[in-house]
């Protein structure tokens, strides 16, 4: 694996912006599952939301990333895992816009949802940058979009 999203379940309190061992990871218990009847009371952007994000969990990042879109700009979240996606997919350019001036609340994520964690590994692949909601994280995030190296964003950050 080159580079993705850990889904970590639980507060995002729990998991912060850290350098560690690289693990590989399969995310396929992550699927959000959401009763049938209160899925249809949902607003649309929360179905897309839904969808776009259990597109990830498939592997297939070019439907996620049509479904967030539908979403980013209603819910943070959907912006969030919008940027996340287009950072995996190369397109650092609309990641960047998407988290200009982000503002981060996260009361669905902790509430109901899964924390999306982005991991990059370094080059020698022992250890990875795994990237989460605090504050770091979104500074490590900026770094990575401007084309630093995984480790370069660990020194500038102090981690």
């Amino acid at each position: 694996m080159e580079k993705g999203i850990l889904i970590f379940k639980g507060h995002p309190a729990k998991f912060e912006t850290q350098v560690n061992e690289f693990i590989e990871f399969d995310n396929v218990e992550t699927y959000m599952e959401v009763p049938f009847e209160f899925y249809l009371d949902m607003p649309e952007e929360e179905k897309a939301f839904v969808q776009g994000f259990n597109y990830y969990i498939d592997g297939n990042l070019k439907d996620a990333r049509k479904e967030l879109a539908k979403s980013a700009s209603k819910i943070p979240e959907g912006k969030y895992m919008l940027a996340l996606v287009n950072y995996l997919l190369g397109k650092t350019t609309e990641a960047k816009l998407l988290l200009t001036n982000f503002q981060s609340d996260w009361k669905r994520f902790i509430q109901t949802w899964r924390v999306p964690v982005l991991v990059v590994p370094f080059e020698d692949k022992r250890k990875a940058l795994y990237i989460s909601l605090d504050e770091k994280g979104l500074n490590a995030l900026q770094y990575l979009l401007e084309g630093r190296k995984p480790e370069e964003v660990t020194f500038l950050l102090g981690l």
